[in-house]
């Protein structure tokens, strides 16, 4: 890389540490979810990825990420591309923010971790869809997008939905299960089967 490219570089990641994550009010450097940016001509290509997939914060940090980016000066352009491999874990951030998070010399440093983790959505088919419907917001509408149109019935969940699971509704409306898995997962959802 050009001397050049190298000085818009670090004055990009240096704008980039005043972009924070709302919810844990750390910059996404010391988080680590810049994987890396690229300069062509007055272009910056930012990679990054989210602490979670489907991450709701995901526009948020990108119109902010897009925002600092082309605060410097030589740079016109900025695209964000979102990269899920390496996965992130907490272990790729700084010293700095897992000091600021309260993760460094705390007896409850791997609880934290692991709640972190723990915030990804997970859908387990095997699990009541009323439990389901308790624990996402956005469950109901995306079972109902699939054809599970009853499912906005007064008293369904607090009945059938007790016991019913996706894939018995699946098999009773004649749904195609691969269908509703790669719905949930298309918003951000791990299914587990």
């Amino acid at each position: 890389m050009k001397e050049k490219q190298l000085e818009l570089v670090d004055q990009i990641m240096t704008a980039l540490q005043k972009v924070e994550d709302p919810e844990l009010l750390v910059d996404v450097v010391n988080l680590g979810l810049i994987y890396g940016i690229d300069i062509d001509d007055d272009i910056a290509i930012v990679k990054m990825t989210l602490t979670i997939s489907g991450c709701p914060l995901s526009t948020y940090l990108q119109d902010n990420i897009e925002r600092a980016v082309l605060s410097v000066d030589g740079i016109n352009h900025c695209q964000v591309k979102l990269v899920w491999y390496p996965v992130w874990t907490p272990e790729r951030m700084t010293e700095a923010a897992k000091r600021q998070l309260g993760m460094l010399d705390d007896p409850d440093q791997k609880d934290k971790i692991e709640q972190i983790e723990k915030e990804q959505k997970i859908i387990d088919f095997s699990v009541p869809i009323k439990k389901l419907a308790e624990e996402y917001p956005d469950f109901i509408q995306i079972m109902y997008d699939c054809g599970f149109t009853r499912i906005k019935i007064p008293g369904l969940l607090s009945t059938v939905g007790r016991v019913m699971t996706i894939p018995l509704g699946a098999q009773a409306m004649k749904l195609d299960l691969e269908k509703i898995k790669k719905a949930f997962e298309d918003k951000g959802y791990k299914v587990i089967e």
